[in-house]
């Protein structure tokens, strides 16, 4: 075979360098570009004055078609004054907001980043009533838009997921909507008793054509008798219910693995230490020399044997805590079945079975088996839920009115792929791996189903309505609580007034990944802009007066 030649072939052209060049000079360029274009007595051409710049013509071409798509501001922006000030309001934006600080003093530090602060007043006084009037205008852009949106809104069932934080000695009562995470409630009060929560609750859904069905929460007895005041079904928290369980065995199986895994190191260090011992010359010394190696490796397997027990437990118990998190669910995930509440109550009590027997092999104090038994309460209580919504499918199917056929079809394959289809973008990469065969069954079966596809997207929106029914989790309530908690640290404080600002800028503001605010998600109905509710209603700071001191300088200078 002929080798490669070294010599580069003569027709072959060289890689050209890619030329990055910044805003403002393309800015500069493209100006400089019309001006020798459009001189009076001696005009150029659009070849001669891309020459004179040292620019391809066919890159000016393109930069001025660019330009030419432009309205005012984008005009504006294109000028050399525009693009400087363009790079200083991104760069001053993402300065305060990653590095700065917060509240008045970030707007500050904004405005005299963008130099803005020549135009518009920055002062602590002129700020702070700035703010006030923004806030009091969110909070009127909340309370124009519930009202509109909450004439002729159709009547929802909904749960409330209910919860509250600290901060100070006063606790914040949080409640929103599980599905929408619409949040209707977040006060300041002087307690969290079961009558305060039910008439923050009844105050804030007055004028709602809403109807409470279900609340999910911790087992706090306020909010349960609250739930039962209001005539909804309570239900506990899966998350609570598995934090008593790992609080019981994770910390304390942990301690005793790490004990055995030291006194094994240990032993193991003495080992090495004897045997690389020179061997004793006399015959009784040596013998006991061997006799004390092999003691020690007796020990030593003894240890890795009680080490081994000690991790077996300890997966055992974190096992126990993911399954029971797995058999929380209307369907069996590994088939993709209806469950019944008896079966799941049967794969709870198995789990506790094996947590009692792992808590009894590492003698673990009295406060874990208390601990143990408070979790075994609380999945009790999810078994009462369960009963109750498989007695809900049930009305809910029969309400449809479906034929024989129809309804065993719901019951085998809109149900659970509603359901799971539901649940899948919240689990992670292990359990989609795991459950990717139930989910392929299932859309392969409603493919093949004898029915148009009108009915069945007809079936499948009656299946997520029901498969929203079902809810076992607080865990919006709970991010809620977190972001609360920053503002709060960042802000010092939350007077009422702000964290209504907070609560409206929320539910009409934040969007989720298909472009729907909470409050579109609650009354399926579209809403006006926030933002532009702000341009129109809201007067920025006037210009800045001139300062007395700086007029001295001048003079003096």
């Amino acid at each position: 075979m002929a080798s490669l030649s070294e010599n580069t072939p003569q027709n072959s052209s060289k890689k050209r360098i890619k030329v990055s060049r910044s805003r403002s000079t393309i800015s500069r360029k493209v100006i400089a570009f019309e001006e020798l274009i459009n001189l009076k007595h001696h005009k150029n051409s659009a070849r001669r004055a891309s020459d004179l710049l040292e620019i391809p013509n066919s890159t000016m071409k393109s930069w001025r078609e660019q330009r030419q798509d432009d309205e005012e501001l984008k005009a504006f922006v294109g000028t050399s004054v525009g693009m400087a000030f363009l790079e200083k309001s991104v760069l001053a934006a993402t300065k305060i907001s990653k590095y700065g600080p917060s509240g008045i003093r970030g707007i500050q530090e904004y405005l005299r980043l963008t130099e803005l602060d020549r135009f518009v007043a920055c002062s602590d006084g002129a700020l702070q009533s700035f703010c006030t009037r923004y806030e009091k205008a969110i909070v009127q852009f909340g309370e124009e838009q519930e009202q509109q949106l909450a004439v002729g809104m159709a009547h929802r069932k909904i749960t409330l997921g209910l919860d509250e934080i600290f901060r100070g000695r006063r606790p914040c009562l949080v409640g929103m909507d599980v599905v929408s995470n619409y949040i209707f409630l977040e006060k300041f009060t002087e307690d969290r008793t079961a009558a305060t929560w039910k008439k923050a609750l009844d105050e804030r859904l007055q004028g709602f054509d809403i109807e409470v069905l279900q609340v999910v929460s911790d087992l706090c007895g306020a909010i349960r008798l609250c739930a039962k005041e209001m005539q909804a079904k309570h239900i506990p928290d899966l998350f609570h219910s598995q934090q008593e369980l790992k609080r019981a065995t994770s910390g304390p199986l942990a301690s005793q693995k790490t004990s055995a895994q030291n006194h094994l190191e240990k032993e193991k260090k003495v080992l090495e230490k004897v045997t690389q011992s020179p061997p004793f010359i006399a015959i009784e010394k040596r013998k006991c020399q061997k006799r004390e190696i092999k003691d020690i490796e007796q020990q030593c397997g003894r240890l890795e044997t009680n080490l081994k027990n000690k991790e077996q437990r300890q997966e055992s118990a974190r096992e126990v805590i993911r399954e029971l998190g797995e058999a929380n669910h209307p369907i069996d995930l590994n088939t993709g079945k209806l469950q019944t509440a008896s079966d799941i109550e049967k794969r709870f009590d198995k789990q506790f079975d094996v947590v009692q027997t792992c808590a009894k092999e590492a003698k673990l104090s009295s406060t874990c088996f208390d601990r143990i038994e408070k979790s075994r309460r609380a999945f009790a209580a999810t078994i009462d839920y369960l009963k109750y919504f498989f007695i809900f499918l049930e009305a809910f199917i029969n309400g449809l009115s479906l034929s024989p056929v129809e309804e065993q079809f719901f019951r085998e394959v809109i149900f659970p792929l509603s359901y799971l289809r539901l649940i899948w973008r919240k689990s992670n990469k292990r359990v989609k791996e795991k459950y990717q065969h139930v989910l392929n069954e299932l859309e392969a079966k409603i493919r093949a189903g004898p029915w148009s596809e009108d009915e069945k997207k007809i079936l499948m929106t009656k299946g997520k309505e029901l498969a929203e029914m079902f809810q076992r989790s607080s865990s919006c309530v709970e991010g809620r609580n977190g972001a609360l908690s920053l503002n709060h640290h960042r802000f010092h404080r939350l007077n009422p007034r702000a964290l209504r600002a907070l609560t409206v800028m929320h539910n009409f503001d934040v969007r989720r990944w298909d472009g729907t605010t909470a409050a579109e998600r609650l009354f399926w109905k579209k809403h006006d802009k926030i933002f532009d509710f702000l341009i129109a209603n809201v007067r920025i700071p006037g210009k800045p007066q001139k300062q007395q001191h700086k007029r001295n300088e001048r003079l003096v200078a």
